[in-house]
């Protein structure tokens, strides 16, 4: 009715999934596709129309995106910051990507760390077995590659990938460091657990015990 739909672009995104029952997980403390995939949609000038993109992007592609949209060069300072115009990986400009992403919140015994390379997934659970999964052939994620003989080289090469990102276990021990000085300034455990929580945001006139 405005007549902005020629000269505006869209894009379409949100936070992470829930588990939502799937293998009888609950919550969002693991790196299936439930917990971690996201809907990416964009429309608009120059964006390809109908075309379904398989290469692996990620949240922060927005930013150099937003940019690229809106014409501003990028500043100096934000030149080492990851990610890649979503207008060029469309259009297969930018080789290749790969998809990182870090988990250390709530219910996380041990920092999980994953890489998209293409169809392949790799997850690594600090302390336990190193995940892969072949998203093409097995979308449910239900045949774990990751001990398989014929994957090692495939293994090895994401579990270096992965230290070239971060140290896992530093990053483990790290966030479990603040995680218990956080705990402190709050009375401890025992005092958090004693004051309860919601899962959930309260209904307007629902009090919880933090008030």
């Amino acid at each position: 009715e405005t007549g902005l739909a020629a000269n505006t672009r869209v894009l379409y995104s949100s936070d992470h999934g829930d588990n939502l029952g799937a293998r009888g997980l609950w919550g969002k403390s693991n790196m299936y596709e439930d917990s971690v995939g996201v809907p990416l949609i964009m429309a608009g000038p120059e964006i390809p129309q109908g075309l379904v993109c398989r290469e692996p992007v990620s949240l922060v592609d927005a930013f150099p995106t937003v940019l690229q949209c809106v014409g501003v060069p990028m500043a100096p300072a934000d030149h080492d910051l990851p990610g890649t115009s979503l207008f060029e990986v469309a259009r297969g400009v930018k080789p290749r990507q790969r998809a990182f992403s870090e988990y250390h919140a709530t219910g996380s015994i041990t920092g999980a760390f994953m890489i998209r390379n293409g169809a392949f997934k790799y997850v690594r659970y600090v302390g336990l077995p190193p995940q892969l999964f072949n998203l093409e052939v097995d979308p449910w994620e239900t045949r774990d590659l990751g001990s398989d003989p014929g994957y090692s080289g495939l293994v090895a090469d994401c579990e270096a990938e992965l230290r070239r990102i971060v140290n896992p276990e530093a990053a483990d021990q790290q966030a479990h460091r603040d995680q218990a000085v956080t705990a402190e300034t709050f009375g401890g455990r025992e005092a958090i657990i004693a004051r309860g929580t919601y899962g959930y945001s309260p209904v307007p006139g629902i009090k919880s015990s933090h008030e």
